[in-house]
């Protein structure tokens, strides 16, 4: 059988999102009852960018969705999200289905390097591949098939379950906005808003990044 060429999209669906508000001492941004702490941003920047530096990836190679401390954190927010959403649905992925799909892909370090270019720490990788998958599975399950649409539809409802588990982030790390991504601001300088939430994942059978270019954000 042919290997499965794609990397899945955490499909970002309607999430409630708000730019501003009070968060706990030390969050980079809360997902429902969780938070993400500035700590494990900070991790999460320095993996991305050791990461970025040992693959010799120049930052202007890639378009990420904001700065890179902005990508990360949608990218961790993403991650916690559809985890919880795919948990509240009874939605489990294995550890057996990761390393397929991985071995799919060409392998771990082909898939990390692919991710970086979303922003992605290697150090999360298998959590958005869980997440992603999992996100894929919904959107199948609540669509009733896999035509364009029945995905559509799919997504709309994976959508109102995302809205259940809101994403706030603290402001300090910028303003962003469900529609556009991350919004520019004087303070974080210039940055490529991400991609429009809602966005249909990547068709099935499409061929992944080539090393050094960017996927598609988000």
């Amino acid at each position: 059988m042919k290997a499965q060429r794609v990397l899945l999209a955490i499909v970002v669906a309607a999430a409630t999102l708000t730019a501003c508000g009070p968060l706990q001492v030390g969050a980079a941004a809360t997902v429902g009852d969780q938070r993400i702490t500035s700590e494990q941003l900070d991790n999460g920047v320095r993996d991305f960018e050791a990461a970025m530096s040992a693959a010799k990836i120049p930052a202007d190679q890639v378009q990420l969705p904001g700065t890179v401390p902005q990508a990360v954190l949608l990218q961790l927010a993403n991650i916690n999200q559809f985890t919880q959403v795919g948990l509240a649905n009874g939605v489990v992925i294995s550890e057996g289905e990761i390393d397929a799909f991985i071995s799919q892909q060409g392998g771990k370090a082909s898939v990390e390097q692919a991710l970086l270019g979303r922003g992605v720490p290697p150090s999360s990788v298998r959590d958005w591949l869980r997440a992603s998958i999992s996100a894929q599975k919904m959107i199948t399950e609540l669509g009733g098939g896999t035509d364009e649409a029945a995905t559509t539809a799919g997504q709309q409802k994976l959508g109102l379950e995302a809205e259940k588990i809101p994403v706030k982030f603290n402001p300090r790390y910028g303003n962003f906005d469900p529609a556009q991504g991350w919004v520019p601001s004087n303070r974080f300088g210039s940055i490529t808003p991400a991609a429009p939430q809602g966005e249909a994942p990547p068709a099935q059978g499409e061929a992944p990044p080539a090393q050094g270019e960017a996927p598609p954000a988000g």
